[in-house]
């Protein structure tokens, strides 16, 4: 493991050669340092990578040199225990009672089934069946067979998809 104070003094003495970035692991750095050091470049740098490494927090030492952390936080796990069953449509189920209406006051097509543990309230009512496709005069659904086979003779459909979305309105009429 390598320590900071080491690295600050190995920078201040020997920063010209590039001493300390062979300590501390960052060989291009050093090489780097070494065949600049017949310039002052290496010496300020040395100077200033001193500065750097004096002041630098003991755990982003860590982080950056030794590869890990002294603390590494808090750890939050967002999953459900296991073996939670979230009902269909809804991730998770909500941590209270949803509040109850009177029936007499509530839209049928409102009524939603209500979940509690994974399991569905025993008071649930059923809901309201969407309602018929309105019917297509004979000139809408001549356009859409048209556009149809627009696009199967351009390539977008094939000749499966194009039974199938016929048969899907012929059945509409």
């Amino acid at each position: 493991m390598k320590d900071k104070s080491t690295a600050a003094i190995l920078a201040l003495f020997m920063g010209t050669i590039g001493v300390h970035k062979f300590y501390l692991g960052r060989i291009g750095a050093g090489i780097a340092y070494l065949i600049f050091s017949f310039t002052f470049i290496p010496a300020i740098l040395g100077v200033i990578d001193f500065f750097v490494l004096a002041l630098m927090d003991q755990d982003e030492f860590n982080r950056r040199y030794n590869g890990h952390a002294l603390n590494p936080g808090v750890v939050v796990n967002m999953l459900p225990p296991a073996g939670y069953p979230p009902p269909a449509g809804y991730p998770y189920p909500p941590p209270y009672p949803p509040p109850t209406v009177h029936p007499s006051h509530a839209h049928p097509a409102a009524m939603q089934p209500q979940y509690m543990h994974g399991q569905p309230y025993p008071q649930q009512q059923p809901v309201a069946a969407p309602a018929p496709a309105p019917t297509r005069s004979m000139d809408e659904l001549a356009q859409q067979l048209e556009r149809l086979n627009e696009l199967r003779i351009a390539g977008l459909l094939t000749d499966e998809e194009f039974a199938q979305q016929k048969a899907r309105l012929l059945a509409s009429m």
